[in-house]
């Protein structure tokens, strides 16, 4: 990771880089604008798991078959999933396909979420079930909130109880090494208590976050010095998350929007631009700006 005294080099420029983000006009680019549309906490929590179990890949590819996806549950996802039944509702999410997902992934997600909500109240309480804040991190309680998913009783949907690949995809244990970057998405959305996050989870605190790592964090991270690895792992996260912690102990994972959809929305290059770079916050610290090999 960047060495200490870099970091506080870092401060403004990420400070300012969050305060000018129009996060309001870019929700509309971001999975955040699904559960966004749900006003009831319990609504919200369960689209927004869904909506971050299918977010990989772009928006504009992944978003419309979350809307064949959420078009069956109509007003409350919540009471549709307490009262999902694999028979009743087996066309349900007929004509749904998303790269590795299909139907049945979305009915055995139906099956495991009703089964939690029934014994939990929430996701938000099954989760904060799990966490204590002597973890440091939601790293452990993450693992016991897939474990949940992935050893409930799903044997309506996979015959013989062996979960397809699609609803495994869904959700990878942190314990395998991989980022999870889409549950650490989940996540923030959940737990951070400033916009465009909800703050629902309140049990947790934001400190114990840990960035969402995809190709576009990974790459800014490594423009302004944050990690140096080359492969999107649990570590990267946790290295990254590190030098944000650095810069705001209690919401370390605050800048995660802004980085995101710097790159996202093409104000970032990845690479030297004279036009692109000139009005950048992150240029004084930029390693393509400053003319060093990232």
């Amino acid at each position: 990771m960047t060495s200490s005294p870099r970091l506080p080099r870092l401060k403004a420029p990420l400070d300012a880089l969050y305060r000018d983000m129009d996060w309001p006009a870019r929700t509309a680019a971001d999975a955040i604008q699904y559960p966004m549309r749900y006003p009831d906490p319990g609504d919200r929590e369960l689209v927004a798991l869904l909506s971050a179990c299918l977010a990989y890949g772009r928006v504009s590819l992944f978003g419309a078959q979350l809307e064949l996806a959420l078009a069956p549950m109509g007003r409350s996802p919540r009471r549709f999933v307490l009262g999902f039944d694999v028979a009743r509702h087996a066309d349900a999410f007929a004509g749904f396909r998303y790269r590795f997902n299909r139907p049945r992934d979305l009915a055995a997600f139906c099956v495991a979420a009703r089964d939690i909500l029934a014994r939990h109240g929430s996701l938000g309480a099954y989760f904060a079930a799990g966490f204590s804040p002597s973890d440091g991190t939601v790293g452990p309680a993450l693992e016991r909130f897939v474990d949940g998913f992935l050893a409930a009783d799903l044997s309506a949907v996979f015959p013989g109880r062996r979960l397809s690949y699609g609803y495994r995809h869904f959700f990878p244990r942190p314990s395998t090494g991989g980022p999870c970057k889409r549950l650490h998405l989940f996540l923030r959305w959940m737990i951070r208590r400033e916009p465009p996050d909800f703050g629902l989870w309140r049990e947790v605190p934001p400190s114990a976050l840990l960035i969402p790592v995809d190709t576009h964090i990974e790459h800014m991270a490594r423009a302004v010095g944050l990690t140096r690895r080359r492969s999107r792992t649990w570590r990267m996260a946790e290295e990254i998350t590190a030098g944000l912690r650095a810069l705001d102990p209690d919401d370390p994972v605050k800048y995660d929007f802004s980085l995101c959809h710097k790159r996202m929305s093409g104000d970032c290059l990845g690479r030297r631009d004279a036009v692109v770079c000139a009005p950048c916050q992150l240029r004084p610290v930029c390693r393509h700006w400053r003319g060093r090999r990232p």
